[in-house]
């Protein structure tokens, strides 16, 4: 078994695995999303990333949305 930090970060989908989005990726994840027609797995999808990155990053806009 190969230990998380050596695995082959292209090939994994795992949650474990996933990067965060830049700047532009987060504000086109936010966009989308609010457009209403668009669901997390297809905003990873025409992004490329994982789709937990997308869910942590529309988590913390509402957080600061609600001034937290």
């Amino acid at each position: 078994m190969i230990p998380l930090g050596h695995a082959d970060k292209r090939l994994s989908r795992s949650a474990a695995m996933s990067g965060k989005l830049d700047d532009r990726q987060a504000l086109a994840a936010i966009i989308l999303w609010n457009s209403g027609h668009f669901d997390t797995y297809d905003i990873a999808q025409v992004l490329s990333c994982g789709e937990d990155a997308v869910c942590r990053t529309l988590h913390a806009a509402r957080h600061v949305g609600k001034g937290g």
